[in-house]
């Protein structure tokens, strides 16, 4: 988050702002500027907060790992306390200039006399945040130009606009066409053919429309010259006795060079004390090393996602290399070490930074600094499940205890946050553990110190010199670790002037698309093209050649029908007919099981259940057999968004749960679930909070000391933290997403519901049992 200044800036939204002039002075605190535009005259004061979050600002929460995009809801203003018509929702972090006390420029018109690879990064942002926006109902803020603004090579929002009705990508293609003329000569073909993809329907999802700005970015990327420079140090600090950080490269270290395997850097901040701290920060920064040097960083095979796969899955490998040493030196509760992590790698025209923990990576360039992770506590967790607003979730107790951690569990519980950012700029990349970061120790001296790397007046080794004697002497509690990354991208003479872009071939031909101003839409994503498993929405019928008899098309029709009637029988289950998945996933190998009939005997086995599920079907958790997946395995993890790396929560054996979205992706398979019943057991001793005052941690005790000891501002023996999963169970209506590759539980589908209930989502418990 960026620091409260001086003049704290903030974006009004709600009925009660539409009555106020510039000059007037909102419940005593905040002075209209110019329309809609307010400043916080006593940001040292907590601003008013909901007692409920209303569904009005929950996007705003549940984006909150898109910080960098979506601006943040502040505080309230109520009518209740104030002489106005409706309440005032007052947003932070907005596209707000400070200096001039005006808005960013629109995307549009700042389009024109922008360098291509500007242009394709703005797009690229734009096409990141479809899905995300998307699943919270809020993707016509993309298709608003009034609402998109630019800081930079930024693309931030004013505010988000709710869904009518939900938008595809069709749409967004017809805004983007609007941009073609004043495209940049390198890429204006390239725009053109993917604005008619899009409009024409063969590009229908987020992730095929970022693959290919991916390899326009990359092609457009070659025409710079690029070098890299990083400089890191760690320091003891001022208050302890011992330095449970470590980095990478080692401290002191100035390197210079290309982008790729070498042009990386590592932070760690150990947890677990004298003698174990220290020692998980060093195993993890070797470990990921060595996963680093494995992995082959050329141009010739460059791929985005394999890259970012692979770096979630070196993070896993440290993870476990320090769990198997706690479990093999028998550490438990306090004693077992763990530590964060936070690592940045310059790859061609992109940098990638992998999280867990509450270390930090800020962006620096010459228009702002920017936190792009997301600390991995209680706080943030609260606030992206939609419970709270980020200023009342750090009053909370615990609010800084982590919830995730290297070492702590097995990496099946882990979720490594990685992103990626295109470059086309000059920029600075900060890591730092919290010794730093504390106070907002960064955001107070980013202008001061790290701004100038930017123009030569400093260079990144006194600037990281600067970063620790600051933090020693305006912190000073805890260890200090700081590695500054320098990435210079210089446009060659000439650069734009390669061979125009055209877009990528597509797998098949498009399927038809209805505009949907005729035709309402739903949430859900149409299969990649080109997957043979995937169910057309929409199939085109083609008309009988000319010169092929009746007869024979009659007898084709007899045969389709036929065989559908025989699919049906074999491969849709009726109510009561049952799924049981006893394999890798929950959608891995496993069969149709008659509830008549032993457990054991199989009717017809099922490759992917995850594309027979429709809309509407249930699905209910089944215990698992002992000893196969342990305790673990009895329950269901739902993540909060399509894409997303946090888990919503969870629900035990015996949960039922309904099936109200399903989307095919190149990445994976996903189904939204809504949690319909859930055992008597767990329902009456984990009740969700009925608001964000009464949230309290719950924690297995390896991980978490008490909540009278867990602080946010932790004692210098060991950093608290929560277990994820423990402290996040789900309850009856809520709803989360689950992909196929995540699943480890067994469920059956299709129970049956009980028609004497209405209003709510139940199972009938003849067929089911387990099921209340």
């Amino acid at each position: 988050m960026q620091n409260s200044v001086a003049k704290h800036y903030l974006w009004a939204l709600g009925e009660g702002i539409k009555g106020c002039r510039p000059g007037d002075l909102i419940a005593g605190r905040y002075l209209v500027k110019r329309d809609r535009l307010v400043v916080d005259t006593q940001p040292e004061q907590l601003p008013e907060l909901p007692e409920e979050i209303p569904s009005v600002v929950t996007p705003y929460l549940r984006l909150f790992a898109y910080q960098l995009h979506v601006p943040q809801v502040y505080g309230l203003v109520s009518s209740q306390t104030s002489k106005l018509s409706g309440d005032i929702w007052l947003l932070e972090n907005g596209p707000i200039l400070k200096v001039t006390e005006s808005l960013m420029p629109e995307l549009a018109d700042s389009w024109k006399g922008a360098a291509a690879m500007r242009q394709l990064n703005w797009l690229w942002q734009m096409a990141q945040l479809w899905q995300p926006c998307i699943a919270q109902g809020v993707a016509s803020t993309l298709l608003t130009p009034e609402l998109l603004r630019v800081e930079g090579q930024l693309v931030r929002f004013l505010e988000l606009q709710p869904d009518r009705k939900p938008p595809n990508l069709s749409q967004l293609g017809k805004l983007w066409q609007q941009w073609v003329e004043d495209a940049h000569p390198a890429i204006a073909n390239f725009l053109r053919q993917l604005c008619q993809q899009m409009v024409a329907g063969q590009v229908r999802h987020g992730e095929q429309l970022m693959g290919q700005l991916d390899k326009a970015l990359a092609k457009c990327g070659r025409s710079y010259d690029r070098h890299v420079e990083i400089a890191t140090g760690t320091d003891v600090g001022r208050a302890r006795a011992h330095n449970e950080d470590a980095c990478y490269p080692p401290s002191g270290t100035v390197w210079g060079g290309n982008p790729g395997s070498e042009a990386c850097a590592i932070v760690c901040d150990g947890i677990g004390g004298q003698d174990g701290g220290e020692v998980a920060s060093e195993e993890a920064i070797a470990v990921l090393r060595d996963k680093l040097q494995q992995m082959p960083l050329h141009q010739a095979n460059w791929d985005p996602l394999s890259l970012t796969s692979k770096l979630e899955r070196a993070a896993c490998a440290a993870n476990d290399k320090i769990a198997d040493r706690n479990d093999s030196e028998h550490r438990q509760g306090r004693q077992r070490m763990g530590t964060t992590l936070v690592m940045a790698l310059a790859h061609i025209h992109e940098l990638y930074v992998a999280h867990v923990g509450d270390s930090r990576a800020y962006w620096i360039t010459r228009t702002g600094c920017y936190q792009v992770t997301l600390d991995d506590d209680v706080a943030c967790r609260e606030v992206r499940l939609g419970y709270s607003l980020y200023r009342d979730a750090l009053e909370q107790v615990a609010a800084g205890a982590l919830i995730q951690a290297l070492g702590i569990t097995s990496s099946n519980t882990l979720h490594p946050t990685v992103q990626r950012f295109p470059v086309d700029d000059d920029c600075v990349l900060l890591l730092c553990s919290d010794g730093l970061s504390d106070k907002d120790r960064v955001e107070e001296c980013w202008e001061a110190e790290i701004l100038p790397i930017l123009d030569g007046s400093i260079n990144v080794a006194k600037a990281r010199d600067r970063l620790i004697e600051i933090a020693n002497t305006r912190n000073g509690h805890d260890n200090v670790t700081v590695a500054l990354i320098h990435c210079q991208a210089h446009l060659r003479e000439n650069g734009n002037n390669f061979t125009e872009l055209s877009v990528a071939p597509l797998d098949t031909p498009p399927e038809p698309i209805i505009d949907t101003d005729d035709v309402p839409t739903d949430l859900t994503v149409p299969p990649a093209i080109g997957d043979p498993d995937s169910p057309g929405k929409t199939q085109l019928v083609q008309p009988p050649e000319k010169g092929k008899s009746p007869f024979s098309l009659l007898l084709k029709i007899l045969f389709l029908l036929g065989l559908g009637g025989v699919f049906a029988y074999f491969f849709i289950p009726p109510v009561g007919r049952a799924i049981d998945t006893a394999g890798e996933s929950i959608f891995g190998k496993g069969g149709f099981i008659n509830p008549a009939s032993k457990p054991e005997k199989t009717v017809k086995s099922l490759p992917s259940p995850v594309k027979s599920l429709e809309t509407g079907s249930f699905i209910e958790i089944k215990s698992s057999a002992a000893g196969e997946l342990g305790k673990e395995g009895d329950r269901l993890d739902l993540r909060v968004a399509i894409g997303e790396l946090t888990v919503k929560g969870t629900v035990p054996a015996g949960s039922v749960l309904q099936v109200t979205n399903k989307q095919l992706t190149p990445q994976g398979n996903w189904l939204e679930l809504k949690v319909c019943s859930i055992p008597e057991i767990v329902r009456s001793n984990s009740p969700k909070p009925k608001s964000n005052k009464d949230f309290s941690t719950v924690s297995k005790p390896a991980l978490n000391p008490s909540p009278a000891v867990a602080t946010p501002s932790p004692s210098p023996a060991v950093k608290p933290t929560v277990d994820a999963v423990a402290i996040a169970k789900l309850q009856e209506g809520e709803i989360g997403w689950i992909q196929e590759r995540d699943a480890v539980s067994k469920v059956a589908s299709n129970p049956s519901p009980n028609p004497n209930q209405q209003g709510k989502c139940v199972v009938n418990s003849d067929s089911n049992p387990n099921a209340n």
